[in-house]
């Protein structure tokens, strides 16, 4: 029996420091500037794995759990080293797909302290099939990060062997699923306990331009609790009952990789330890607070309880408006 089961992505990133890059403001966004015909220095390079599947996994492990990780690798070096990390975590690596090819992985260049510009091969994990999931385990929890199917009804499968044998379900959706939008995924909403995203996919995902409406709409879905991240400006949850308002720990951010995911692995790591909503969005969100503070989505990572405590604002649902 594992504790969680981690579905999504699985990948190398490999961070490359640079000296001759800088990043630009630009009208909508910022923009890399390079030159060419030139070498540019690399000052410093990290290697470790990144991907919703290893992020949430190392987060569980971190803290005990007993995880194992539903990915697609190919069989390179990218491949060896993911499922090494994996090993060496503790993380149980028998539901891995493994096939001929391409692993996917990322290059992230970074100009300075809190700049990031990140260069993705999705590799195999793109062309998983339903038939290749390993679907014969049993767990108390199904972690699903943003995955990578062209098709998000890939992921009725899951949801179904999951209902079918008792397995509660987070889900953070990705760009397929976010694409489908609310009433195209209503089959698969209502058979999920937890709902992550954050203010962004929420408005492209639900429709309205109000983050409490749609936190509302969401948990009217959720079995336990819907969710909205807002970065720095802290996160919403709705549990069906009670609307809490929380403030993010303030810490100086220098990574960005990782954070979704440590957060909310943190708050179901709460939950799976019988904690209340309150405790799980204290602990998901100290633990994206240190894992935004070095690079790498696990770097960061803790495996205890903190003393501190951040701000959160509780009122019950239809007695007060925000």
């Amino acid at each position: 029996m594992f504790d969680v089961v981690s579905i999504g992505s699985a990948t190398k990133d490999i961070f490359l420091f640079t000296g001759g890059a800088n990043l630009k403001p630009g009208i909508n966004s910022h923009f890399l500037e390079m030159p060419f015909d030139k070498k540019i220095e690399i000052k410093d390079v990290i290697y470790t794995t990144g991907g919703s599947a290893t992020n949430s996994a190392a987060s569980f492990a971190k803290f005990g759990k007993k995880v194992s990780v539903i990915a697609k690798i190919g069989n390179d070096g990218e491949a060896e080293f993911i499922k090494k990390d994996l090993e060496d975590r503790k993380i149980d690596t028998g539901h891995l797909i493994a096939s001929n090819g391409r692993s996917q992985f990322s290059t992230i260049l970074v100009p300075k302290k809190g700049e990031m510009v990140i260069l993705t091969y999705r590799g195999l994990e793109k062309e998983i099939k339903p038939s290749e999931l390993k679907l014969d385990f049993k767990s108390k929890w199904m972690y699903m990060g943003p995955l990578p199917y062209q098709d998000y009804t890939s992921l009725l499968d899951v949801t179904d062997y999951c209902e079918t044998n008792d397995i509660k379900m987070v889900i953070n959706p990705g760009s397929s699923e976010l694409d489908g939008g609310i009433k195209r995924m209503e089959g698969l909403m209502k058979k999920v306990d937890v709902i992550s995203m954050n203010d962004e996919e929420a408005r492209r995902f639900v429709g309205f331009g109000n983050d409490i409406k749609n936190l509302i709409k969401l948990g009217s879905y959720a079995k336990k609790a819907a969710i909205i991240t807002k970065g720095e400006n802290g996160l919403l949850v709705f549990d069906g009952k009670y609307i809490y308002a929380a403030d993010a720990f303030r810490t100086k951010q220098i990574n960005f990789i990782g954070a979704g995911d440590s957060f909310l692995s943190g708050f179901i790591n709460a939950l799976i330890d019988d904690k209340g909503i309150e405790d799980a969005i204290n602990l998901g969100s100290y633990n994206a607070s240190k894992v935004i503070q070095q690079y790498g989505a696990k770097a960061g990572l803790i495996g205890n309880y903190p003393e501190k405590r951040v701000k959160i604002k509780k009122v019950v649902y239809g007695k007060k408006k925000y």
